[in-house]
């Protein structure tokens, strides 16, 4: 109970402060829509990813986060995209054949909305996005994006499940448990068929988070992303990729992750990443149809909170119509 007890204080006092508040992800890969609005109407099908992330499983009220992400191509002429292909951008094409007659979309708008929720022990975040992006034809081989999203966090505060040593503890006390804030996104990216370069910013402007009249030390605080992957093919039907994503939030340190992905027809796909100080992770996903794939995620734990918890999984489903 006070392991339990530690690790909902410290997590409450982080999203109360200027720590990181928004949720981790390992299958961003296959889906970047989640940490970049510029990716919205990226495929030329109607999109859709779901997933559902379960942290350190094994501590009590670790996070636990579920997402739902739609989007397509606005006034995209599909007649000029490559004959048999059935995206565009980094996941495709399938073969090292298919890479040679690429092409790259024409000029088009990318409409789409995601929601997630992420809870942690007595915090609860629930975020409607609506996103936009424009894709810009950069010659016959690449695309240059750029996106906002906005829309509203709903966050609730439960203090049924806290005990406090004041019973008239200011953050608490004559206040609500619930507060609504905007959330405003922005980024860029740059894709071919080999080669991708991103940059995001979720929440764009710093907003204030109290739960209480009392209590105005909370703060929504700017995430920066950055990322960028390349590429090879080993032979005709094998791909790897190997790709990085570097993380800001201030006052927090400085994140980064290390991935890479190997590419079987764009049919089966394997890979590992490295968190730093956090964890080591495996993954895996399998095309079902030409409509629907599905992904899975493990992180080993390296962190000090390792001999607590036997390790994440993070499922992620999608569906391309």
């Amino acid at each position: 109970m006070r392991k339990a007890f530690l690790f909902i204080l410290i997590n409450l006092c982080c999203f109360m402060g200027f720590a990181q508040q928004r949720p981790h992800y390992t299958q961003y890969l296959q889906n970047m829509e989640i940490i970049n609005p510029a990716f919205t109407g990226i495929y030329k099908a109607f999109t859709i990813k779901s997933g559902f992330r379960n942290q350190w499983v094994g501590i009590q009220d670790a996070p636990k986060t579920s997402y739902f992400t739609i989007h397509a191509p606005v006034n995209l002429d599909k007649s000029i995209l490559t004959a048999g292909s059935a995206d565009y951008g980094i996941e495709d094409p399938a073969t090292r054949s298919d890479k040679d007659g690429y092409y790259s979309s024409d000029n088009h708008h990318g409409l789409g909305f995601t929601v997630l929720n992420d809870k942690t022990g007595p915090i609860n975040r629930s975020t409607l996005n609506l996103t936009y992006a424009y894709h810009i034809m950069m010659g016959d081989i690449a695309n240059l994006s750029f996106g906002v999203g906005g829309g509203v966090s709903r966050i609730g505060l439960n203090t049924d499940v806290l005990v406090f040593e004041d019973p008239n503890d200011p953050s608490v006390v004559g206040g609500q448990n619930i507060t609504w804030t905007p959330d405003i996104n922005a980024g860029f990216y740059f894709y071919s068929s080999q080669f991708y370069l991103g940059g995001s910013i979720q929440q764009v402007v710093k907003e204030k988070l109290s739960f209480s009249e009392n209590y105005d030390k909370g703060a929504e605080v700017p995430h920066y992303f950055l990322t960028t992957g390349y590429r090879f093919w080993l032979g005709e039907d094998i791909s790897f990729t190997p790709s990085v994503m570097l993380k800001f939030v201030k006052p927090a340190p400085k994140a980064f992750d290390l991935n890479l992905k190997i590419n079987f027809r764009n049919n089966f796909w394997v890979g590992g990443s490295y968190r730093k100080k956090d964890a080591f992770s495996v993954l895996a996903g399998f095309t079902i149809s030409k409509t629907l794939d599905a992904g899975y995620a493990f992180d080993n734990t390296i962190s000090p909170l390792k001999t607590i918890n036997t390790g994440t999984h993070e499922f992620v489903l999608g569906i391309k119509l």
